[in-house]
């Protein structure tokens, strides 16, 4: 009885969260009702009648949890934050397994033969393919190639502050209109994701497509897509790996994401002709600074294939911008909220360096902001957006420092939140301590907070302090990933977040609707750890908010 009492919380808990996310509200039951039909048909199955998709069953680890392998993922879907705890408490220089045979955990002791690997040898795409089971509309332009993240990482990346200021006038147009009713005498409630959510892509919008930034139909189509694909992954991972073809198939958040796709090309696709016809006819055409001019100009040939598939590079880019970075800023929101002791002096510093120099919004003023970047690293840290990280499938066997040999085929992630949390990593790793990363600058060599981290760095002409850089990927900040499997977007994100945050508390006013000061709890579906999305938060404009006009 408690077990069907637990799984029916979890239901009533997961519900509100996937309805959120799905781009069609009426699809949710739907979506239930199958995923648990499926998971009935296939409830008689045991492992002995899974085949050998993966290395891992060739990898002698523990399991943690079931091995069962229905009953792993199932286990894995209610307590998958627990089981790895567990395993890296009782395993935390060895290898253990967890939602079955599905995921081998790699001790942190591997993490520099990893981060020089190749991708021929370790594959992020693969594993993202795996993830979203070869979903055509999302995973065709991924399983061979890199183009879109060559070019965020070589073309969009560089170019980030000459998007700034067009960033921050749109923040100063369309944030007023997400709080419509905000005055100096008046709090308004408004849920935390419906705040962020149209912000977010359309700021990436301005950055990807320039001509659609305030195009309310594209805005939705973005939207759509994005969030169908990453509910759409959560739900499969309940499947075993020979039955999520056919989940795949009955889920209406696939569904959602082709029909987004399609609506994505034939909005896109008379655009490139249109930009290539431009260039033909005219000598002095710019080229427009966006993600999709580089992936156009990076993708080769003019048909109408590379076409479709260029259109389909940009929106798998949307997904990894809109949701990861969404979900950042409202887990950022919510600790301001519960810890308003560090609202003033992060306006205060935004404040200060937005006078700087020339004045306003620029990358280095962005970089500048050294309180915020600490007081986002430890919400990151606190509140992880996954307790595994460095999720990737081994392509060749390979053998590691040590002579331990991962077999070809394994699928291998690291337990990053543990890492985060671990007391001999990290002093106190229970408190939130919004100044923790900016104060140790004052105290090297505390522990293994500081060791193997250079001081400086540069990137696009910017000098950043890297230990307490919200991008920094290091031994102990694992979330973005780590050498060549480094997340190739987090500048992006990094650059999204700091402008809606400092816009928020230099113009705003920020409180939990009702009174409320106790945080509220995470959710986590598996490893995947998602705020409380219905959570209300009351703001009001600020009485000097119209001096500071940066």
């Amino acid at each position: 009885m408690e077990s069907i009492a637990h799984n029916q919380t979890k239901l009533q808990v997961v519900t509100p969260v996937l309805r959120t996310l799905f781009a069609s509200s009426t699809s949710i039951l739907t979506t239930l009702f199958s995923c648990l039909l499926i998971f009935w048909l296939l409830s008689t199955k045991t492992t002995k009648h899974f085949p050998n998709v993966h290395g891992n069953r060739h990898f002698d680890a523990p399991i943690i949890g079931p091995s069962n392998a229905l009953l792993a993922r199932w286990h894995f879907f209610r307590h998958g934050p627990a089981l790895i705890r567990r395993g890296y408490t009782q395993h935390r220089d060895s290898f253990f397994k967890v939602s079955g045979h599905d995921i081998l955990v790699v001790p942190p002791k591997y993490l520099t033969d990893l981060a020089v690997l190749p991708p021929e040898k370790l594959s992020v795409n693969a594993a993202i393919v795996e993830l979203f089971q070869r979903l055509p509309a999302i995973t065709t332009v991924i399983a061979d190639h890199s183009l879109q993240a060559r070019m965020v990482a070589s073309r969009l990346t560089p170019s980030l502050g000459a998007h700034v200021p067009r960033l921050q006038s749109q923040l100063r147009t369309h944030l007023p209109r997400e709080l419509p009713a905000t005055t100096s005498e008046r709090w308004v409630s408004v849920p935390a994701l419906a705040l962020v959510r149209r912000l977010v892509h359309r700021g990436a919008t301005a950055q990807f497509v320039a001509e659609l930034a305030e195009d309310e139909a594209w805005l939705a189509t973005a939207i759509a897509y994005s969030e169908n694909s990453f509910a759409h992954s959560l739900l499969l991972r309940i499947f075993p790996d020979w039955a999520k073809p056919l989940a795949a198939l009955c889920l209406p958040t696939g569904w959602g994401v082709g029909a987004a796709l399609r609506r994505a090309r034939r909005r896109l696709v008379p655009l490139i002709r249109e930009r290539r016809r431009r260039e033909a006819a005219d000598v002095d055409y710019v080229r427009p600074d966006d993600l999709l001019q580089h992936l156009m100009d990076g993708g080769g040939m003019d048909d109408d294939d590379d076409d479709n598939a260029t259109v389909q590079r940009l929106m798998v880019v949307y997904l990894g911008a809109g949701p990861s970075t969404m979900i950042a800023i409202v887990q950022v929101l919510l600790d301001l909220c519960a810890h308003p002791e560090y609202i003033e002096p992060l306006r205060q510093e935004a404040i200060q360096v937005l006078r700087r120099g020339r004045g306003g919004y620029s990358r280095q003023a962005l970089a500048d902001m050294k309180r915020l970047d600490s007081f986002m690293r430890e919400t990151q840290r606190l509140s992880s957006p996954t307790g595994l990280g460095l999720h990737a499938i081994v392509r060749e066997s390979v053998t590691l420092h040590d002579g331990v040999v991962l077999p070809e085929g394994a699928h291998i992630q690291m337990a990053v939140h543990e890492i985060g949390m671990d007391p001999d990593r990290v002093p106190n790793p229970a408190k939130f301590d919004g100044m923790r990363q900016y104060n140790s600058r004052k105290r090297p060599g505390q522990g293994n907070w500081h060791r193997k981290q250079p001081r400086l760095r540069f990137f696009s002409g910017l000098v950043l302090t890297r230990s307490i850089e919200y991008t920094t990927t290091s031994e102990n900040n694992l979330y973005f990933g780590y050498g060549k499997v480094s997340c190739p977007g987090r500048f992006f994100a990094d650059q999204n977040i700091k402008m809606i945050v400092s816009n928020i508390l230099i113009r705003y006013r920020l409180r939990y609707a009702g009174g409320a000061t106790e945080r509220p709890k995470n959710t986590t579906l598996y490893d995947v750890v998602i705020p409380d999305l219905s959570t209300l938060i009351e703001f009001k404009l600020r009485e000097d908010a119209s001096e500071y006009n940066f």
